[in-house]
Formats: C-alpha cells, structure tokens, sequence
C-alpha cells in the first residue's frame, strides 16, 4: 500500500529507534568520523527501514540487518565523497584502541581498501579495524562465515602484495 507505516508499525520503528539507534549511530560515527554525518546517516538507515519493516519483525535478525545496512550506507557515503575529491574518510580508519594496526598508517590501508568492493571492505573493517568475529560479520552482513573469510584472505593476500610492492 505504500505511504505512512500503521500505528503498530510506527511503534515497532520508534521502539528499534530507541534501542537501536544508539548502536546504529556508535556504528555510523566509527566509519564515519563526524558527529553530523553519522547522525544524518542514522537518521537515512532507519528511513530505509521504514520500506522494509517486515524484515524487523524477527529481534534475533534485526540488529545484524540493520548493521548491515548501516555499513553499507556509510561505506557508499565515504565512496562517493572519495569519487567526488573530497577527504571524508580521513580519520574512518582508526584502530580501535589497544588493537594493533594491521598497516603501517591509515593512508596507506585507504589505498589498500579502495581497490576492494564495498563488501570487502566492510569485512576488512569488521574483522581489522572494529575486531570483530567472523562470525558476527557474517551475521551483520548476512553472508557465511566461509565467505566472510574467503574474502578476508583475499583482501589479505592482495593488500600484502600492495604493501610489498607488487602489483597483481
């Protein structure tokens, strides 16, 4: 039918706004890197949400759903602005603090992850940058955890060609 959610719809979206979004923003804000844009990005993944609302009828599978359409949006915003010349992923790659980096600067693993699709950067972020499990990145993006690490050792493989030197 279209238009304005029902009431019970409407309350289920204000209800995974108020538990979700603090998440969904936490998520927006570390890819990211500004306050604004992750709260305007927040904002534009639960407007996505309001065209899918079935698939929030499920609590288990909403969260994983709705990160991984955080990512994505925020992963596709950093893309666009880098088409456009801008710098807006300048700070998105920040090691989580006390993990160790996985390359020698932030500039460099940019290079190195924008020769990847968006869903292997999202694994390569989840995995290197957030710390998370495979198998809570499969989850999130609703992959398997074999394909979470195929793509994972692929991105590995290349990026420690690109680093070496050596181009494939």
């Amino acid at each position: 039918m279209g238009g304005e959610p029902a009431p019970s719809e409407r309350e289920r979206i204000v209800s995974l706004y108020r538990e979700l979004g603090p998440a969904v923003y936490r998520r927006c804000l570390r890819l990211l890197r500004d306050r604004e844009a992750a709260r305007d990005a927040t904002q534009e993944v639960f407007v996505k949400l309001v065209r899918d609302i079935d698939r929030l009828a499920d609590r288990a599978t909403a969260l994983p759903w709705i990160y991984r359409v955080a990512t994505n949006h925020c992963l596709n915003l950093l893309r666009d602005a880098r088409r456009r010349g801008e710098d807006a992923s300048a700070d998105a790659l920040d090691v989580v603090p006390g993990a160790a980096p996985s390359f020698p600067d932030r500039q460099l693993a940019r290079q190195v992850l924008s020769r990847f699709d968006v869903q292997t950067q999202a694994i390569a972020v989840g995995v290197l940058v957030d710390g998370m499990e495979h198998e809570e990145v499969a989850g999130a993006l609703g992959i398997s955890r074999r394909t979470v690490h195929r793509k994972l050792t692929r991105f590995l493989d290349r990026a420690r060609a690109l680093l070496g030197g050596g181009e494939r």
